[in-house]
């Protein structure tokens, strides 16, 4: 990557001042963020007012759950499942980046507002997005931080159940293992402008409910990678999942799934979504991903 531009710059300190990092590193923020998120969690969710004047996104019910579509206007089905610590719904950024991979890739973009916690566990997401799966095409499926972490977890069950499941996808910084385990990420979440290891964990142990935190429903890395032919990652250096997604490398190497990661120097959690130069160019090349595996 070329030399960052001005908004990436000054990027870890604007999100310092606008994405409260307390809520993972302090018991008490953590407390309040968790009663927040289940007042929030159990009221239908609200798309922000500058993505619905775009007219580019349409909404319906799918067994209960919010389903918003993003290019109904193109026959290639991608399904994509925001991230959020699985607490929080979609933001203004989520919307922003999907419209213009829509756009790009010429696909139609799917992403449901699936079950979080506190209200729920995963469990319960898992239901909703499995039916949404068997009543579509999905050719292949996105998503960032806990979403990304979800959309493979959910990969990795289709194919044990014998569903149809894609064979690519695409993660944006992906949370790949609640156990928050990995010792190296430590020495990241200085770095790290938005997350703490703190949080995530209780975070994560909501999430999993009565399921092990390292059941690979809940973190995906100890889950089997086999029939998976492609994993697109999108991470940057300022964050706590880098070391994870290393390790990722490490474990997949000589395997049969082909591992494509690009790295932003410098940059922090799920950067592709954010209005500057690195975000576009982060766009562009997943656009050309998703092209791309039209043809294979």
């Amino acid at each position: 990557m070329s030399d960052k531009s001005f908004l990436a710059g000054a990027a870890d300190n604007v999100i310092k001042l606008y994405h409260s990092k307390r809520k993972f590193v302090g018991a008490d923020a953590c407390a309040a963020y968790i009663s927040d998120m289940e007042k929030i969690g159990r009221q239908p969710y609200k798309l922000p007012a500058a993505a619905a004047l775009s007219g580019r996104i349409s909404e319906r019910i799918e067994d209960g759950m919010q389903v918003f579509t993003i290019g109904r206007e193109f026959s290639r089905q991608v399904l994509y499942l925001h991230g959020g610590s699985y607490f929080a719904p979609p933001n203004l950024f989520h919307w922003d980046m999907l419209t213009r991979i829509s756009a790009a890739a010429e696909v139609c973009i799917t992403a449901p507002i699936y079950p979080r916690a506190p209200v729920h566990t995963c469990s319960a997401a898992y239901s909703k997005l499995t039916k949404l799966c068997a009543e579509s095409d999905f050719e292949l499926f996105m998503g960032d931080s806990a979403g990304g972490g979800l959309a493979l977890g959910l990969t990795q069950m289709l194919r044990d159940e014998g569903r149809h499941f894609p064979d690519e996808l695409i993660l944006i910084s992906p949370w790949l293992d609640v156990t928050m385990s990995n010792a190296e990420m430590k020495q990241f979440e200085d770095t790290d402008p938005v997350l703490g290891i703190y949080g995530l964990k209780r975070f994560g142990k909501l999430w999993a409910g009565s399921l092990d935190i390292r059941d690979p429903r809940v973190s995906p890395i100890y889950g089997s990678f086999d029939g998976i032919k492609k994993l697109s990652i999108f991470i940057g250096t300022h964050e706590i999942f880098y070391p994870e997604v290393m390790r990722l490398e490490r474990m997949l190497e000589g395997s049969e799934t082909i591992l494509d990661i690009t790295v932003g120097e410098d940059m922090t959690h799920v950067w592709p979504s954010y209005p500057m130069r690195e975000g576009r160019e982060a766009i562009a090349r997943i656009a050309e991903i998703i092209k791309y595996s039209q043809k294979n």
